[in-house]
Parts: C-alpha cells; sequence; structure tokens
C-alpha cells in the first residue's frame, strides 16, 4: 500500500534528521587520513557535480516543475561567490577544522545553537526586531553553549581553558548565519536549489585552493584509509540527497512542521557518536544540550504558530 503525501513527507524529514546527524561521527572518521579543507573539497566537489546535474535535470523538465532561469549578472556572480566563501569555507571547512579537535557529540550539540546565531545577524544586518520571546530563547541557548564548552566547571571558565575546536564550531555558526542572512535577498532573484547549487559549485572553487594552498603537503591518496573514503562517500552523497528530502518535506509538511525534526540531529548524532565511535556522554553534555534546545524552542515559538496556521488554512 502506498504512502500517503503526509506520510512520505515525514519518512522523507525521518531520513534527513538520520543523514545529517550521521554527518558528524562519519566526519570524524573521515579525519583521521584526510586533512580538514582537503576532505570539505571533495565533499563540496562531488556534492556540486549531484546537484549540477539534478538542477540541468528540473530545467528540462515540464512546465509545472521546471526552474525559472538564472538572469546572469556581475552582482549575482559576486552574490554566489560570497556565499560559496562563507557558507561552505569558512563554515563547512572551519567545522571540520574544529572537528577535528573536538567531539562529534560537541559539534552536534553546539550547532543545535546555529538558529541563535542566524537570529542575531539578522537583527544586526537585516534589522529583523528581536522580541522578548527571542532574546530569552538567545539568552537561555547561550547558558546551553557556556555548559558544553566549559564541560560543566566553574574551572575552565575562569581559566578559560576552553577546547579550540568548539571555539572554531561556535565561530562556524556565525558564518554559517552570515551565509543564510546574506542569502535571503536571493531568494527573490533565484530558486533555493539554484542558490545552493551555485554557492557549492563556489565552495568546492574555494575549498581546493584552500587545500592546496594549506594542507597540499599533509596528504597522501595512498594512505587514505578505507573507512574515511567510506565516510566521503556519506557526506557526499547522502549528505547531498538529504537536501532535495528537505525540500520536497518542506513543501508538504510546511517550514515550521520540518523544522522540528531538525531538533532530532543532535541527539541522533550523539546516540551514532557514542555507539561508532565510543565517544562518552557526560552530563554536561545532557544538561547543556537540552538548555541549548529549550532555548531555541523558546526563540522559535511564536513564529512556528504562525507558520501553523498560515499552513493549516491552505
Amino acid at each position: 500500500m502506498p504512502l500517503s503525501p503526509y506520510r512520505h513527507a515525514l519518512l522523507l524529514m525521518m531520513l534527513t534528521a538520520l543523514v545529517w546527524a550521521g554527518l558528524f561521527p562519519t566526519g570524524k572518521v573521515a579525519l583521521r587520513s584526510i586533512p580538514p579543507f582537503t576532505f570539505a573539497a571533495i565533499r563540496l566537489s562531488i556534492g556540486a557535480l549531484l546537484l549540477f546535474v539534478y538542477l540541468r535535470r528540473q530545467n528540462a523538465a515540464s512546465n509545472l516543475t521546471r526552474e525559472t532561469p538564472v538572469n546572469w549578472t556581475p552582482r549575482l556572480v559576486g552574490s554566489f561567490l560570497f556565499l560559496g566563501f562563507t557558507g561552505y569555507l569558512l563554515s563547512v571547512g572551519g567545522s571540520y577544522q574544529g572537528l577535528r579537535l573536538t567531539t562529534a557529540t560537541n559539534a552536534a550539540l553546539l550547532n543545535a545553537a546555529s538558529p541563535v546565531a542566524i537570529a542575531l545577524l539578522a537583527a544586526v544586518f537585516l534589522r529583523e526586531k528581536l522580541s522578548a520571546r527571542m532574546l530569552l530563547g538567545i539568552v537561555i541557548s547561550i547558558v546551553g553553549v557556556v555548559v558544553i564548552v566549559s564541560r560543566g566547571s566553574w574551572q575552565v571558565i575562569l581559566a578559560g581553558a576552553y577546547n579550540p575546536g568548539d571555539l572554531i564550531i561556535i565561530a562556524t555558526l556565525f558564518a554559517w548565519g552570515v551565509y543564510t542572512t546574506y542569502g535571503r535577498h536571493l531568494m527573490h532573484e533565484v530558486s533555493p536549489l539554484a542558490a545552493t547549487t551555485y554557492a557549492y559549485i563556489a565552495g568546492a572553487m574555494f575549498l581546493a585552493l584552500a587545500c592546496w594552498w594549506v594542507e597540499w603537503e599533509d596528504w597522501r591518496f595512498a594512505d587514505t584509509r578505507w573507512d574515511s573514503w567510506l565516510a566521503v562517500a556519506y557526506q557526499s552523497t547522502l549528505g547531498t540527497f538529504a537536501h532535495f528530502w528537505y525540500y520536497q518535506a518542506v513543501a508538504i509538511l510546511g517550514p515550521s512542521r520540518a523544522g522540528v525534526f531538525i531538533n532530532l540531529v543532535p541527539v541522533l548524532a550523539i546516540g551514532i557518536a557514542y555507539v561508532f565511535l565510543g565517544e562518552s556522554v557526560t552530563s554536561a553534555h545532557l544538561l547543556g544540550g537540552l538548555v541549548v534546545l529549550l532555548g531555541v524552542g523558546v526563540a522559535a515559538r511564536r513564529t512556528q504558530q504562525e507558520e501553523d496556521a498560515g499552513w493549516d488554512a491552505d
């Protein structure tokens, strides 16, 4: 018996959350024998090729599903280059640099605070007004982040003995926030698929230059472990396909319902890292992660209610 569109969308979101959760542990595996920028460059290059092929197929589809042609201008090219630089060189490439120095568990939990970074940057650069509820949610999430990076110890805070990998991960959240806030204005000119595809291509170019400049002598193809190649295959294929599943599910469920499933990502990532990497889960992880998710939930509550009302009315 075939699934209804609604149940199909729910299944797609579960798969998306599971795949995205696996990005942190598999990234840790890949970094065992591949330098961070090189790994990111390989992943983005394969992902960009898959996205470009899919975009071309959409352009050749029927009038009902065909992509709107891109009106190329120097400003638009510059926008894609900026998105590639901030979203993929700084954010993705930087996140692998941080992941090399911290645990997959920490990286997953800290990434749960990404909506907070986006909200702050939107307030600064887009002049979006932050309500009292959003400010409260941001403060709560920041407390959760502090618990995670301090490992629940006042001594770590007083001595400033933070894991540098955790700090790099936090910095990449703001790079992704710049990518997200800047990319919003492009949605009036190009589709999300086209914007993602060309930003991927630009990011792959920047990452290729970065790995050539920084890591040229740090990696030998013949010395790469087989499990690292499996991790590359996972991230380059399933990690890319998850974007398609997410967009399909959002079209049916709406942004707010689909967004609920994203909160499963850090929870699933912790479980995967615990089972396959043997990473420990401390009370600081549990407390800090719960506080971060609570803060994100408080900040997003009003917006979700408004979107749900609009979705139910359709």
